[in-house]
């Protein structure tokens, strides 16, 4: 058995430790905020993680835990406790280069940077001392990436099998001004309920982040399908044994080749455009179903009772907002979703302040049914799902 860290959107630890199961039958033993420590049977099992989760951020074998102070030499004191009895063998070898790099998050009297220089220093002195060489350090081009994660009291170091960050999609070219995360995108449809026998409509789709997420995994189509040599893994040693063309022929023999019960509109031209081209380089256009459409002609679109689940990200309310016209399209919002959901529907809804569409939701006698917090970056957001009764 191996332990492995995923970093994820906080908020987001169940839909990762969920997707970590259905993937690879990884087994959960730690939740906490923005970690998921899950524990795999093989180590190419990571692998499969970092290719095809869209929940996570990083991907490490786990090395070391540790306790985190503010102070940086109270802290190099527990990461060198924490690794003292580690033989790095399997790693490292005097033909090998390494590179530590660092996420911290949290008030710190210290730098990331630093963080990297002194744990690097820990790994060498530990491969100098039981091996009886020293290891070379390369800052560009290394054989083996090891990755410090932080989080305010908590840190983490394993060996970074993705090297890039997960989060970021290669095909979020044509952005909208709220545009989503892709890894948000993803957690909201799972969170509404998104499976292969539903149907899923984002009415407000933007730049078609919840829509292209979401036929990612209908299709199972890898995440990191156009990605695939920028994943630190495959220059690792037991992937090259284990076989490159044999991991990605299997995983990518599985891709789905049919069309999706998920429809996306927006009321502007240039969103639908935008939603086009990103769901084109993401490799699903012909899976979708996206269309310009104002939110009141939805019924011409559906019939009655025809959709499963509604996943959006409504306008917001902000400073500049017009607080009349954004009743009116929460109110025609709820009334559209009351003609085409299902018995047993839902709506879920991506916002900061939804004072107004709970206002909306009752009139058409929908009730929030569970809430939870989101976070984007540095915003927290409310993730609100409504159904009627």
């Amino acid at each position: 058995m191996h332990d492995a860290i995923l970093t994820v959107n906080k908020g987001a630890e169940d839909i990762s430790s969920l997707e970590a199961f259905e993937l690879v039958k990884a087994k959960t033993t730690e939740k906490g905020e923005t970690v998921v420590k899950v524990e795999l049977k093989e180590v190419i099992d990571l692998c499969t993680l970092c290719y095809k989760a869209q929940s996570i951020s990083k991907a490490l074998l786990l090395l070391s835990e540790f306790d985190v102070d503010a102070d940086i030499e109270t802290t190099l004191k527990s990461i060198r406790k924490s690794l003292e009895k580690k033989d790095f063998k399997e790693w490292l070898s005097r033909d090998k280069t390494l590179k530590v790099e660092c996420e911290r998050h949290g008030d710190h009297g210290f730098h990331s940077v630093d963080i990297e220089i002194e744990a690097g220093k820990i790994i060498c002195e530990i491969v100098e001392k039981k091996q009886g060489f020293i290891q070379k350090i390369e800052f560009d081009n290394p054989d083996i990436r090891f990755f410090v994660y932080i989080y305010n009291d908590k840190g983490y170091l394993g060996v970074d099998f993705s090297g890039i960050e997960l989060s970021k999609r290669q095909y979020k070219i044509f952005n909208h001004p709220e545009s989503l995360k892709g890894t948000t995108g993803y957690v909201l449809a799972r969170i509404g309920g998104f499976g292969a026998k539903k149907s899923l409509l984002d009415p407000f789709m933007g730049s078609g982040i919840i829509t292209i997420e979401s036929a990612l995994y209908f299709l199972n189509f890898p995440v990191q399908y156009y990605n695939k040599e920028k994943l630190c893994f495959t220059n690792y040693d037991f992937f090259k044994k284990h076989g490159k063309e044999k991991f990605f022929k299997k995983h990518d023999s599985k891709i789905k080749d049919k069309k999706t019960a998920i429809y996306g509109y927006d009321s502007q031209f240039r969103f639908l455009q935008a939603s086009q081209k990103n769901a084109k380089l993401a490799g699903v256009d012909k899976s979708l179903n996206l269309s310009k459409c104002e939110i009141e002609w939805l019924d011409t679109k559906f019939d009655k009772k025809t959709i499963d689940i509604i996943v959006t990200d409504p306008p917001r309310v902000s400073k500049s907002s017009d607080l009349k016209k954004l009743t009116k399209l929460y109110n025609e919002t709820f009334y559209q979703a009351e003609y085409i959901l299902k018995k047993g529907g839902s709506i879920t809804l991506f916002t900061r302040d939804y004072s107004l569409l709970k206002e909306a939701a009752n009139k058409h006698k929908f009730n929030i049914n569970k809430t939870y917090a989101l976070s984007q970056g540095k915003d927290v957001f409310n993730v609100v799902e409504f159904k009627r009764d």
